[in-house]
């Protein structure tokens, strides 16, 4: 009692919605109080003992919820974190929906997957603490969820063994990627699936993402279906693992199923020639498995990154330990080795090896970053035309993509007249599910919605599918993005581009000649904890209920709101799913602009889409297009207009950045929101982001003119933006430094730019 008595007066001062702290308190007495939640009284206490009210609010108010990729999220006590607890109470509700909502009988089975993680408490949350969650990995919680199913009745395919003979934890050499997984399911005609991971999300992060029989992820309103029934379970029910493989409930998924997976990926190959000395980089995770093995089987020359080509759940080698093709600088390495080995091409892939990233090399030799929306229009053009020069492209072939993905990738298509869905909401399930409804009915989607994209046909028809998060599938034998198809068929067309003499620099340039160039930016809004929440909320509310009639100076002629579009929400997931909205902004010339935001499904920020097209495009498709036509339309122009519509698209994403932070939107949250926080890299909070501007650079100013070292104070202060924070702000801070109206000495710029060198 006396213990509950500290805690309501700590989160008393927190000021928090009264709902949330009385749901807080009433979770916080139930794990204190309940012998299941015994393990994690340490972890507990620890937050209590260091007034982490903050903390210990987050997590305790809810029960994660379900997001875009599944339940994911940080490890730690309590119903708002990944734990043993929360996932086999998960696995729980897993199975009794597969009985009682579909209703499914006699033998049963699942696939079970884990990537690499382990849990090191690298946010420093429970410094010191051992117990439940000490070091815990991804196969830890893969073993618990198969001993659930198992006394469940259900058969479980997983790789292992997970443990030897004597009960002695052990690691494996073997891993099931996200899209083996897609294609385990189905091979072995299972009832759905379950993959203990959390992507790319940062290292002390986790989560389950629960798979259909299609080898999907379920849609709304049936994945609410799941989540009524796991918020409904009280106790969960284990079997002895050494009990379960020895009676059959637990099954290892034999090497000749993972050679049926990698066969079907190195059948995509459109080109003999396999000149392209490729490098790659699983970024410590499982890509090693998939994307690796089948390059290498084709024949491919591999040079693979060393520290990064071991697993390792701490990412300690990957920059910022941000395992995601998506940010750049989680390729360095990559491009050290590619430069040294003389490679072609560069490849990485995330920790569950459905996402792709890619260095490109260019007629000079360096590396360039090539985004997830330019791989997406190399993929569908490449395939598109080595399907025509082969004689296999569908006369009804189907190209999908999501809302907020480039519109360059469907005017390919369109140029080869492709059956198209480009307007699907955020996440890979939903062109999975465009493949289910074809399967099952010939026609996407199921049922007409008015406004919304429709096609016909069978999975036959599918020629390609992707999203900008560096998501690609290119066959529809499995059911969610896979890296490991991709990069094949990207390694082909590097192969026979360099055989011409050609890079995909210039082979991607073409495509702008003919189809136009467009320019899309990706920024995003970090706010964490509840009080980030709330300013999420608010920001799309405000959007929502009061569109702004402009943005960066230009007239929004168009306003869709997905919450409208579509027909009516089904559910709360799917309220969540289309909280998406689209502006259309009068670019001039004929140019429309599109802004799309809309909150993350899997991490606390605000999502900003940004694409500016340019005017200038030569029209039809580049198989027909004339190498005359091509040659017309000079670098020198192209570059012209690829500098203006970029500096366009940088204003247009920093104005609105600055519209949703400020008075208009969010009252005094923030306050005025300086120039240079824009320029601090996006994985940054934005309360850090603005630290650094009005607290950390005034103060370091203030040290150094007082004569004190900079050096190490620095370094502390920076602790809470991250790993290798530097990194991330050094850009802002260059500039700050070098604004004209403060007033540091030369000599104390000079000393403060060498901290941010």
């Amino acid at each position: 009692m006396e213990k509950m008595q500290r805690i309501k007066a700590g989160f008393e001062t927190l000021k928090t919605d009264s709902a949330i702290t009385a749901k807080a308190l009433a979770n916080v007495e139930k794990w204190l109080t309940g012998e299941v939640y015994q393990p994690y009284i340490p972890y507990m206490d620890y937050l209590i003992e260091t007034e982490n009210w903050n903390m210990l609010l987050d997590c305790f108010w809810r029960m994660m919820p379900f997001g875009t990729g599944g339940r994911r999220g940080p490890v730690g006590a309590g119903p708002n974190r990944i734990n043993p607890y929360t996932i086999s109470l998960s696995v729980q509700g897993h199975c009794q929906y597969l009985r009682d909502v579909l209703k499914l009988t006699g033998d049963i089975s699942v696939v079970v997957a884990h990537d690499v993680r382990q849990f090191f408490d690298l946010r420093g949350i429970y410094t010191g603490v051992e117990g439940a969650l000490f070091e815990i990995t991804s196969l830890d919680m893969a073993k618990i969820s198969a001993m659930t199913y198992a006394a469940n009745g259900i058969k479980a395919y997983v790789v292992g063994p997970l443990e030897d003979g004597d009960g002695v934890r052990k690691t494996t050499d073997r891993y099931i990627s996200t899209p083996e997984l897609s294609f385990l399911i189905r091979e072995y005609g299972a009832a759905g699936g379950l993959n203990i991971s959390a992507s790319h999300n940062h290292p002390d992060d986790n989560g389950g993402k629960f798979y259909n029989r299609y080898g999907g992820q379920e849609i709304p309103p049936d994945d609410e279906a799941l989540l009524k029934v796991v918020e409904q379970v009280t106790d969960v029910k284990t079997m002895d693992y050494n009990e379960a493989v020895k009676n059959g409930w637990i099954e290892f998924v034999s090497q000749e199923v993972h050679q049926k997976y990698i066969d079907l990926n190195t059948s995509l190959i459109q080109t003999e020639s396999r000149s392209a000395k490729v490098g790659y980089t699983p970024l410590c995770g499982t890509g090693m498995t998939t994307v690796y093995e089948a390059l290498t089987t084709v024949g491919f020359n591999v040079v693979t990154v060393a520290e990064q080509a071991k697993y390792d759940g701490s990412f300690h080698s990957v920059r910022y330990r941000i395992g995601n093709p998506e940010v750049p600088d989680s390729m360095d390495l990559l491009e050290k080795t590619a430069l040294e080995n003389q490679c072609d091409v560069g490849f990485s892939t995330d920790p569950d090896a459905d996402r792709l990233g890619m260095l490109a090399k260019t007629q000079g030799g360096d590396f360039v970053f090539v985004n997830g929306n330019e791989i997406g229009v190399l993929l569908v053009q490449s395939i598109i035309s080595s399907k025509k020069k082969a004689g296999t492209l569908k006369e009804k072939g189907i190209f999908a993509n999501t809302l907020v993905t480039s519109s360059l990738q469907r005017a390919v298509a369109a140029g080869y007249g492709l059956q198209m869905v480009g307007d699907l909401m955020v996440g890979f399930k939903y062109i999975g599910d465009v493949l289910r409804c074809l399967e099952e009915g010939g026609v996407f989607p199921a049922t007409p919605k008015e406004g919304k994209d429709s096609v016909s046909g069978s999975p036959d028809d599918y020629v390609f599918g992707c999203e900008e998060s560096h998501g690609y599938l290119v066959t529809p034998h499995v059911r969610d993005k896979d890296a490991c198809g991709a990069a094949i068929h990207l390694a082909g067309l590097v192969s026979e581009l360099k055989d011409q003499g050609k890079t995909i620099d210039s082979y991607l340039r073409d495509i702008y000649r003919v189809y136009g160039y467009h320019r899309n930016v990706l920024r995003s809004l970090v706010m964490e904890g509840i009080e980030g929440l709330n300013r999420i909320r608010k920001i799309q509310d405000v959007l929502r209920k009061n569109p702004p009639s402009e943005i960066a100076g230009l007239k929004v002629i168009n306003f869709v709101d997905n919450h409208i579009v579509g027909g009516p929400l089904q559910s709360s997931t799917d309220e969540a799913s289309r909280n998406v909205l689209l502006y259309e902004l009068d670019g001039g010339n004929g140019v429309t602009i599109r802004l799309v935001v809309r909150p993350s499904g899997t991490e606390p920020k605000t999502k900003i889409y940004v694409e500016v097209p340019s005017t200038k495009k030569l029209g039809g498709n580049l198989d027909t297009v004339s190498a005359e036509a091509l040659a017309s339309y000079t670098d020198v122009e192209l570059d012209a207009i690829i500098a203006e519509t970029d500096a366009r698209a940088t204003q247009i994403g920093n104005a609105f950045i600055k519209y949703c932070l400020g008075s208009e939107v969010l009252g005094d949250a923030f306050g005025e929101v300086p120039e240079e926080s824009l320029l601090v890299s996006d994985l940054v909070t934005v309360d850090n982001k603005i630290a650094l501007c009005v607290d950390v650079m005034p103060a370091l100013a203030k040290r150094l003119a007082d004569g004190q070292e900079g050096s190490e104070w620095l370094t502390e202060r920076l602790k809470p933006f991250g790993e290798d924070a530097v990194g991330m702000v050094k850009d802002a801070a260059k500039a700050w430094i070098n604004r004209t109206e403060n007033d540091m000495s030369e000599n104390n710029k000079e000393k403060a730019l060498a901290l941010f060198k």
